[in-house]
C-alpha cells in the first residue's frame, strides 16, 4: 500500500523486516506511547509494520480506515461510521485522552465560572460535531446542570462525517474568522477548542479558561466518577479483522507494549522529559491517577468510560442506537 493522497502523511518506516512476518500499513501520530513501536523498541508479534505518522488532527477530519489496514480515528467518527455499517471495526487501543476541561476559554472579564454560566450565552466552536465538544456536552448535562440546547453556537465551518446537527440546538455557521477572534470581539461569549488558544498560550491578558482552575477540576472529577475521556481509537478494516482476527490481538499487545515501555521510562526517571517539575508531576499522576492511566482494553474503568462514551454520542445524535461493546470490538479482543 503506498500513502493517500489526500492526507499529509509525514514519515514511514518499516517497523519488522521478516519476510514471513504479515505486512501492516498502519497509520497514528508520533506520542511518546507510541514510539516504541516507531523507532522498534517494540515489535508486533508476526506483522510487519509500516508506520505512518501524522499530526494528530489528521486523525480526525476523514475516513482513514479507508487508506490503511489500521488507523488511529476520532472515537465520535468511529462511532458514526460503525453506525452507519462501514466496513471499519475497533480494538480496544486508546492512544489518545484529553483533559476536555482545559480546551474552553472565555474573556477576562468575563463572570463565567461554571458551566451553568454558559446558559443563554453563545459558544463559539471551529466545529459542532468534534469529539472534545460531544464529551464536553454530555459531562456538563449530566454532572454540571448545563445542556446544549440551552446555548447558542457559533461554528466557524459546516459540520462533516455525516453529522447532522439535532434539533432544538441553535447553530449558526459564521466562517471567516476563528473561534479565538470572535471571543476577543465579543461575539461569543465562550469558545470551546479542540487545542489550547493561541492568544492564552502567547499570555495575552484579554482571554482566560472557563474553569478558574481547570486542572483541579479536571482531576476531582475523574478521582470521583474514574471517567477520563477517550477521544482516539484504533480501527482496522473489518474484512481483514475477520479473515485475520490474530492480527487484532497481535496489534492490541504492541500498543500495550508499547504504553508500558513509555510509562517504565517516565516513571523511572523523569530527568528524561525537558519538562523541569518532571519529577513533581509523576508523583502527583500517579497519586491521581494510578500507576497506569492510560491503561488499554476494556477492564477497570475503560468499559464505563466507552458505555458513557457512547450513551452521550446516542443522545447527542452521532449514531441511531446505543451500540454495545460487543458489536465495536474485534470479538477476540473483548476480555483483553
Amino acid at each position: 500500500m503506498t500513502s493517500p493522497d489526500n492526507g499529509p502523511i509525514v514519515a514511514e518506516r518499516d517497523i519488522a523486516s521478516s519476510q514471513s512476518a504479515y505486512p501492516i500499513d498502519i497509520a497514528f501520530a508520533d506520542y511518546d506511547r507510541t514510539r516504541p513501536l516507531i523507532d522498534g523498541r517494540v515489535k508486533a508479534k508476526g506483522l510487519a509494520l509500516k508506520s505512518n505518522t501524522a499530526w494528530i488532527g489528521e486523525f480526525c477530519t476523514r475516513p482513514v480506515y479507508e487508506d490503511y489496514d489500521a488507523a488511529e480515528m476520532s472515537f465520535s467518527w468511529y462511532l458514526a461510521a460503525r453506525d452507519r455499517g462501514e466496513p471499519c471495526i475497533a480494538i480496544p487501543v486508546f492512544p489518545l485522552r484529553m483533559a476536555v476541561w482545559a480546551y474552553m476559554f472565555v474573556r477576562a472579564d468575563s463572570g463565567i465560572t461554571k458551566p451553568s454560566d454558559l446558559i443563554g450565552k453563545r459558544i463559539g466552536v471551529q466545529g459542532y460535531r468534534y469529539t472534545v465538544h460531544l464529551w464536553l456536552r454530555g459531562l456538563f448535562k449530566e454532572h454540571y446542570g448545563f445542556s446544549p440546547e440551552q446555548a447558542n453556537w457559533v461554528s466557524s465551518e459546516t459540520e462533516g462525517a455525516g453529522y447532522v446537527v439535532p434539533k432544538g440546538i441553535n447553530v449558526e455557521i459564521r466562517k471567516g474568522s476563528t473561534p479565538e477572534e470572535k471571543l476577543e470581539r465579543g461575539e461569543v461569549d465562550a469558545i470551546w477548542l479542540t487545542s489550547v488558544a493561541k492568544p492564552f498560550l502567547e499570555g495575552k491578558p484579554w482571554i482566560r479558561r472557563l474553569f478558574p482552575d481547570a486542572q483541579g477540576e479536571m482531576q476531582n472529577f475523574v478521582q470521583r466518577t474514574g471517567i477520563m475521556p477517550i477521544t482516539h481509537v484504533i480501527v482496522m478494516k473489518k474484512d481483514l479483522a475477520e479473515r485475520q482476527p490474530w492480527i487484532a490481538e497481535s496489534l492490541y499487545h504492541a500498543f500495550a507494549d508499547a504504553q508500558k515501555s513509555a510509562d517504565e521510562i517516565y516513571q523511572n526517571d523523569p530527568k528524561v522529559t525537558a519538562l523541569l517539575d518532571s519529577v513533581f508531576i509523576q508523583e502527583q499522576q500517579q497519586k491521581i491517577y494510578g500507576s497506569n492511566p492510560y491503561a488499554q482494553g476494556l477492564g477497570g474503568n475503560n468499559r464505563k468510560i466507552v458505555e458513557t462514551f457512547v450513551r452521550y454520542a446516542h443522545d447527542q445524535g452521532y449514531i441511531s442506537r446505543r451500540i454495545p461493546i460487543e458489536e465495536l470490538f474485534v470479538p477476540g479482543t473483548l476480555g483483553l
